[in-house]
């Protein structure tokens, strides 16, 4: 199994760093040019599977429309609720600095967000996604900041807490496959544009 993780096209609270849990905010237009970007990087890291992939995306619009704009049109996207961003509660649209203001020292993978999920709870349905794909050769998934860590730990065997250590930026894209018998992240983060200069890359058409 292979699985390619795309994180959403920038949005006007990715930029201010506000958490965007499940408000179904639009993407900026530098975030629909991330995500043509990101449709070239797709297709040179999974070659010939990316026209045989089966296509996820978390229901809110900024992952489905960044999926559509890599995916092309007319090609299905099977809209997935395991993929949805974690719910931050009450700290919907707060950053992190207005959190600690409150609060000091708050740490979302430890501490939580009242009225909202746990990351516990979002590794529990990132499971069930994983589940769901595990007989399939090549997937491509988008979704979120915090769910697509949490799915990157569970999917190698790690706690759903491991996340933290993994940063994701927007629009980039993410590999996890099986290697050797052993099921690992092959690639984390990267930024489409480090891709377009590599040999196949569309932009030597």
């Amino acid at each position: 199994m292979q699985l390619l993780l795309v994180r959403h096209g920038e949005t006007a609270w990715s930029v201010t760093g506000q958490h965007t849990g499940l408000t179904d905010i639009p993407l900026t237009a530098n975030g629909y040019e991330q995500a043509a970007g990101a449709a070239n990087a797709a297709r040179l890291l999974l070659g010939d599977e990316f026209a045989r992939a089966s296509v996820f995306s978390s229901p809110l619009s900024r992952a489905r429309i960044t999926g559509e704009s890599v995916v092309g049109p007319g090609r299905r996207i099977q809209v997935c609720e395991e993929l949805l961003e974690l719910d931050y509660g009450e700290y919907e649209g707060l950053t992190p600095a207005e959190i600690r203001h409150e609060r000091p020292g708050w740490d979302i993978w430890t501490d939580g967000c009242p009225g909202g999920e746990t990351v516990e709870a979002v590794g529990d349905r990132v499971d069930r996604f994983l589940q769901k794909i595990e007989d399939a050769p090549t997937n491509i998934a988008f979704a979120h900041g915090h769910v697509i860590r949490i799915l990157a730990a569970r999917a190698v065997g790690l706690p759903a807490r491991s996340g933290q250590a993994f940063t994701l930026d927007t629009a980039t894209v993410s590999l996890i496959a099986d290697v050797r018998g052993k099921r690992v992240i092959k690639m984390w983060n990267v930024d489409p544009r480090l891709l377009s200069d590599a040999p196949g890359s569309r932009a030597h058409d």
